[in-house]
C-alpha cells in the first residue's frame, strides 16, 4: 500500500513536473531527447549559478564566515546526494519517465540551492526566496 502511495504520488508529480518542464523547455514536450537536453541544460546553468555564488562569497566573507559557509555547503551536499539517491531509488523502474523525473528533480534541487544562497547572501535585495 505504501509503495502504491509514493509510486502513485511521484507519477502525479511527474504530470506537473513534465508541465513545467514543457513551459520552460518549449512546446515540444512531445520531444523527450529536447526535454532531457533542456533539462540537462537548466541544471548546467544551475551548477555554474552556484559555483559563482559560492566563489564570491568565499571572497567576501570573513574568515568565520567562510567556514560556516563551507559546512553549510558539505551538509547541502550530502542532502543533495541522499535525496537523489531516494529518488532514483523510487523510479529505479519506472523507464523514462522516472528518469525525466530524476533529471528535473536534480535541477530543482540545485535552482533551490542558488535561492537559498542569494537570499542568505543579499537578503532582501535578492527578491523573495522561493524554494
Amino acid at each position: 500500500m505504501q509503495t502504491q502511495f509514493i509510486v502513485a504520488l511521484f507519477s502525479g508529480l511527474f504530470v506537473i513536473s513534465n508541465s513545467v518542464i514543457a513551459e520552460e523547455c518549449g512546446r515540444r514536450s512531445g520531444d523527450s531527447v529536447f526535454v532531457m537536453d533542456c533539462v540537462a541544460e537548466r541544471y548546467k546553468a544551475a551548477d555554474k549559478e552556484l559555483n559563482e555564488i559560492y566563489s564570491e562569497a568565499m571572497k567576501s566573507l570573513s574568515d568565520e564566515g567562510k567556514k560556516k559557509l563551507e559546512e553549510a555547503q558539505k551538509a547541502w551536499l550530502k542532502y543533495r546526494d541522499a535525496s537523489l539517491t531516494f529518488i532514483t531509488e523510487v523510479n529505479r523502474k519506472t523507464g523514462s519517465t522516472g528518469n525525466f523525473i530524476i533529471e528535473d528533480y536534480r535541477a530543482t534541487l540545485m535552482r533551490k540551492r542558488v535561492a537559498e544562497l542569494k537570499y542568505v547572501l543579499n537578503g532582501p535585495d535578492a527578491g523573495p526566496a522561493e524554494w
